[in-house]
């Protein structure tokens, strides 16, 4: 045999066995795939629906197993609760507040080793990938007669132990998930909906070590989300909202968003005439929003938020209330602050609230003068602390306190500090606070149509207020340092809807009442107390702002019973104007008839 021939042998038997070895490689896959494929489906059911007790089936059409790989594919899987074992666990009390469904399309799992988990009872897996996943979460807080519900204290190895020793996947993957969270706790369920959510979970891992890994949340290392360009329209189709990237991890200890916004789908006035009663219109924009330290395994297991910090970041608030709408008898103070707090469904504790670079305006619409006021506060900066409404946290501290730094209308330093009682039915707080040089006519756009008051000149030095309030009102007391004050009363004109000025009135006021100065020249600076009783109808800044005005008006010797002489004396002097032509006319009238007599 040549060595030609001898090489052309070698190269076929060589070719002949690399054949050979792939037909028995395929081969062995196809009978083993044929094989295990009924026991991997059988054993992966029995596994789910006895370690949970029978409560979940799950259901899938077809699975494919490529040993070589280790790849395998199941299509169309279906995670249902069983309702009539869920019925019976509520009846026993000892059914989860938590229920899920799950639907998928297809599930890809790599590198798994199916006959590892049939021979050594251990799954393991480099990743699963879920495409378009449809997720939906029912939460239900259930109790027994007693007030309490059954716990079931075995772990996930404990309920998995007969079927598998030990689970271990690197990632699980939701791409475009669909993610439905129905909280029955509430009246009529309220459900929050999200679409295109990204899940990555790492590293999860179930054996008899890790079971007690309390640095693991459901096992895992990190469960991650991410949500870009959410929008949606509230359930009273008022609103839209819109959040730019949503992110949170569960290792990481933060929820994270921007570009958060919520808008009115209607303008100012007509969005308060599709109410009965006043309501007000809220705008929102918050830049970043960023909320650390979360203990995420208390928010899953007791629904409870616990967080070293939120923090806004360049958030703006605008609020608009039309005063020419019926108001509601609906008691107003169930929305002061902490009261707020006390009825805030999710129980919460938040170490501090830090506020950074953000604004408020805050806006009327005054039927009496036709036209809208604004005060704004704007580039405030400062820090909330202790924002609970936890009972075993309100024993250990029941105040929260705020001090806040801004500019009033974009121009004075407003510093303000609260004190707010977190457990006081009657919504007890105290304040203090110290507003800066300012232009007084600054303050126009807020007073001229909100007290029909203009003011010509003068500029405030400082002011300096304290007091306490509660529902039932405020007092405390004020002081303010200016110089040259000279004002306008306005009125409406009878003919537009123009403000003109009422000549002889803002005339007798700045000449005859309105004090210029505070200190007057050689007299001590004048402060005033100040004591405002809360109607049912007035909110918490409507019960502020009408405390301070009254303080502010009687500095100036503009006071209400100084309002009622001036409206006296212009009556007098009016009733005093209609005499005097009425003597007039009827000296003409006696002189017209002389006249005529003579002729």
């Amino acid at each position: 045999m040549t060595e030609k021939n001898s090489y052309a042998f070698i190269r076929k038997w060589i070719l002949i066995g690399f054949l050979t070895l792939i037909v028995l490689v395929s081969g062995l896959a196809v009978y083993l795939n044929y094989y295990w494929k009924p026991i991997i489906t059988e054993r992966i059911k029995e596994a789910i629906h006895k370690s949970t007790d029978g409560l979940y089936r799950i259901d899938f059409d077809n699975v494919r197993v490529n040993f070589v790989t280790g790849r395998m594919n199941i299509r169309n899987i279906r995670f249902t609760p069983d309702t009539f074992v869920y019925n019976e666990m509520k009846r026993d009390s000892i059914a989860p507040r938590y229920l899920y469904k799950v639907a998928v399309a297809e599930l890809i799992l790599k590198r798994i080793q199916p006959w590892k988990v049939y021979l050594d009872r251990d799954l393991e897996m480099r990743s699963i990938e879920i495409d378009h996943p449809s997720l939906e979460v029912n939460f239900t807080d259930l109790k027994n007669n007693n007030g309490t519900l059954k716990e079931d204290k075995r772990t996930a190895f404990q309920r998995l132990a007969p079927y598998l020793k030990s689970v271990k996947i690197g990632d699980i993957i939701f791409k475009n998930a669909d993610f439905k969270y129905i909280d029955n706790s509430l009246k009529g369920g309220k459900v929050t909906a999200l679409k295109d959510l990204y899940i990555k979970i790492s590293d999860l891992l179930i054996d008899s070590a890790s079971q007690f890994d309390k640095s693991r949340l459901y096992h895992t290392r990190d469960i991650y989300a991410e949500l870009l360009g959410y929008n949606t329209i509230t359930l009273d189709k008022n609103y839209s909202v819109q959040i730019k990237e949503l992110r949170a991890s569960t290792a990481g200890g933060y929820a994270r968003m921007n570009g958060i916004r919520i808008v009115p789908r209607f303008g100012e006035m007509e969005f308060s005439r599709r109410f009965k009663f006043q309501k007000p219109r809220y705008t929102m924009n918050i830049e970043e929003l960023q909320l650390n330290k979360v203990n995420y395994e208390l928010l899953n297991r007791d629904r409870r938020l616990s967080a070293s910090a939120l923090i806004l970041k360049r958030a703006n608030f605008s609020i608009f209330l039309n005063r020419q709408i019926p108001d509601s008898i609906r008691n107003k103070g169930m929305n002061f602050p902490q009261i707020a707090l006390q009825r805030f469904k999710l129980n919460t504790t938040v170490d501090s609230v830090l506020l950074q670079n953000s604004r408020v305006d805050y806006s009327e619409y005054n039927p009496g003068s036709q036209r809208k006021g604004t005060v704004t506060f704007s580039r405030i900066n400062g820090t909330i602390t202790n924002v609970t409404n936890d009972s075993l946290s309100l024993i250990k501290n029941k105040y929260s306190n705020v001090k806040l730094t801004s500019l009033l209308m974009d121009r004075g330093r407003l510093d303000v500090n609260m004190k707010f009682s977190l457990n006081d039915p009657a919504g007890a707080f105290e304040f203090d606070g110290r507003l800066g040089r300012i232009d007084a006519d600054m303050l126009n756009s807020a007073i001229r149509p909100l007290s029909l008051i203009e003011i010509k000149s003068g500029f405030i030095e400082k002011m300096l207020f304290k007091g306490a309030g509660s529902l039932k009102g405020i007092k405390g007391e004020l002081t303010c340092y200016y110089n040259d004050l000279k004002i306008t009363l306005l009125e409406m004109s009878g003919a537009t809807t123009r403000l003109k000025r009422k000549g002889i009135a803002s005339i007798f006021a700045n000449i005859l009442i309105i004090k210029d100065d505070n200190p007057s020249p050689g007299a001590p600076v004048r402060t005033s107390d100040f004591l405002f009783n809360r109607p049912q109808h007035s909110s918490f800044f409507n019960m502020i702002w009408k405390g301070f005005a009254e303080a502010l008006l009687e500095t100036i010797g503009f006071d209400s019973a100084t309002q009622r002489e001036i409206k006296a004396r212009l009556r007098k002097m009016e009733n005093e104007r209609i005499d005097r032509d009425e003597r007039r006319d009827d000296r003409l009238r006696k002189r017209d008839i002389r006249r005529s007599n003579r002729n």
